[in-house]
């Protein structure tokens, strides 16, 4: 079967004081259709980044210097940036690691979650406002009504990004990628968030590529893993593969701190 995407070669450098710097080294990366892909490694490996590239939503002094990423037969770093605008959000979804941060703090969550219904799917505000409710029911939030009247300081940072889980969801992306998004949350709300990422993955059939440092999560929900150093993918396998038999020493050295401290 073919792969809902596929990075080939993908190499992405900055600028930093004149010099040229190449933070992702040659990067090749397929998620099949219904896959959850983990990609994990420690901060500064290059995770994040691979990741933003994919739709090219990169920081200012970053440029992508080769590489193809093939979404459903078509190669995203060729388009230009109407058509690649329509693709985030609708067709490729995120979620962030602090919602917060990209939740506008002076407009309401449901007016938030409309705005995307109505941009992407030619909605009334009307309809895009009934749509943003059950989009929160279906995000295990109760009181949708009072979370939709809400602004993101009213709430806690669980609810937060449930409601930005709603948003993300709000065109069915085919694909969704989440970026370290339980790691400020504390370990209960995190295994809420956890729990209902698997839910909705089952129920609305999207591929998954969760981003962590954590090979405890990776264990948890992962169908295969990536493990990411240096920029470069160093080791791929089943999730039983990845823990059983360990390749790589950045493999090894990942399950062995989550092993010390017992959360593996």
């Amino acid at each position: 079967m073919q792969n809902l995407l596929s990075i080939n070669n993908l190499r992405v450098g900055f600028s930093l004081g004149g010099k040229s710097i190449e933070a992702v080294k040659g990067v090749n990366l397929k998620i099949g259709h219904n896959e959850a892909m983990v990609l994990a490694g420690e901060s500064g490996s290059g995770k994040s980044i691979t990741s933003f590239a994919i739709t090219k939503i990169l920081p200012a002094n970053a440029r992508i210097i080769a590489g193809e990423v093939y979404f459903g037969g078509e190669d995203l770093l060729k388009l230009d940036e109407k058509a690649l605008a329509d693709v985030r959000g609708s067709s490729i979804a995120y979620i962030f690691q602090e919602p917060s941060s990209f939740l506008n703090p002076v407009y309401t969550i449901g007016s938030q979650i409309s705005e995307v219904i109505m941009l992407h799917q030619r909605k009334s505000r009307e309809e895009a406002g009934l749509a943003a409710l059950e989009l929160l029911q279906q995000v295990k939030i109760n009181d949708t009504q009072r979370v939709s009247e809400s602004y993101p300081h009213q709430l806690s940072g669980g609810m937060n990004q449930r409601a930005f889980i709603a948003m993300s969801l709000a065109c069915k992306p085919k694909l969704l990628i989440a970026d370290e998004p339980t790691t400020s949350l504390d370990v209960t709300i995190e295994a809420e968030i956890l729990q209902l990422l698997m839910q909705l993955k089952r129920q609305l059939g999207f591929s998954l590529l969760f981003i962590t440092h954590n090979l405890s999560i990776a264990k948890r929900i992962a169908d295969r893993v990536s493990i990411m150093y240096q920029g470069k993918i160093v080791e791929e396998g089943s999730c039983a593969e990845i823990f059983s038999s360990p390749k790589h020493f950045h493999t090894r050295e990942l399950i062995q701190a989550y092993e010390k401290i017992g959360k593996l």
